[in-house]
């Protein structure tokens, strides 16, 4: 979790210098979701040699995934995530009217919150760049 959304492409930046350092395969997904999700998803994957049931060893490739967000959309994160969870269970009536049209919908609120707090981040960020603010802290 980083402090403000420049951020999240410093911190990855520093994770892909780690990487290159190590000579270890990684991959970046920034994702922006319909829903009002922000993150950028770091994988790196390294060769391990790991048990077999026959008490033999094999190398397999194994990845981690670290999520690099902010501490704004983390708040937002930890406060809907039981919503976001139910959510993927349901299955959508495709006649239904849009939530982007439902204003009384739950997802209208939920999903378009996420959006304004990550463009008030970038607002927050424009304006401390004009004032010559700290970035990255």
């Amino acid at each position: 979790m980083v402090k403000y959304l420049d951020g999240v492409s410093f911190f990855a930046n520093a994770l892909i210098e780690i990487c290159k350092s190590l000579s270890l395969e990684y991959k970046i997904d920034c994702e922006a979701k319909e829903e009002g999700y922000y993150a950028a998803h770091f994988y790196t994957f390294i060769e391990t040699e790991i048990p077999t049931k026959n008490w033999g060893t094999e190398v397999k490739k194994i990845s981690f995934e670290i999520q690099i967000t902010t501490q704004l959309q983390e708040v937002i994160k930890k406060m809907l995530h039981k919503y976001y969870k139910d959510n993927r269970k349901k299955k959508y009536d495709t006649k239904k009217t849009a939530w982007q049209w439902n204003y009384k919908s739950k997802e209208f609120s939920t999903n378009y919150l996420g959006h304004i707090l990550h463009y008030i981040e970038g607002m927050i960020m424009e304006i401390r760049d004009k004032n010559g603010g700290v970035k990255n802290d």
